[in-house]
């Protein structure tokens, strides 16, 4: 019997403390996790990658060619893959494709770990 893959997640965020901060959390779901800084690097492991991505938490203002709701939008190729896109402002909720959802910050734990548990579920249905 094959072995088994880990489901990953991909956190998308040129904030350090932020993507350390959600990569522990999301780790201890037991989520490999993959952190990049950049949606050139998001894309990148997309590419190489995208079976095994159940989960992407990206910030809403990256520093790069697309924002997350491009990167959402990108990502819309692979149905599987939960996109939660963290954001200060209300407004860019509306650029957003569906069923991508958008956290405010200040975010809570609770919530990162809700849509972590939503997007393992999935994958162990697939």
């Amino acid at each position: 019997m094959g072995r088994a893959i880990r489901p990953v997640a991909l956190i998308v965020d040129d904030d350090t403390e932020q993507h350390e901060l959600i990569g522990a959390l999301l780790e201890e779901t037991g989520l490999q996790v993959i952190e990049v800084a950049s949606s050139e690097e998001a894309v990148n492991t997309l590419r190489t990658r995208a079976r095994e991505i159940v989960l992407i938490v990206a910030a809403m203002h990256l520093p790069s060619f697309m924002n997350g709701a491009r990167l959402a939008i990108y990502a819309q190729q692979w149905p599987w893959i939960r996109l939660v896109l963290i954001s200060d402002d209300q407004q860019s909720m509306d650029q957003l494709p569906r069923p991508a959802v958008v956290m405010q910050k200040p975010w809570l734990p609770l919530n990162v770990l809700i849509h972590a548990e939503k997007a393992i579920a999935v994958a162990n249905h697939l």
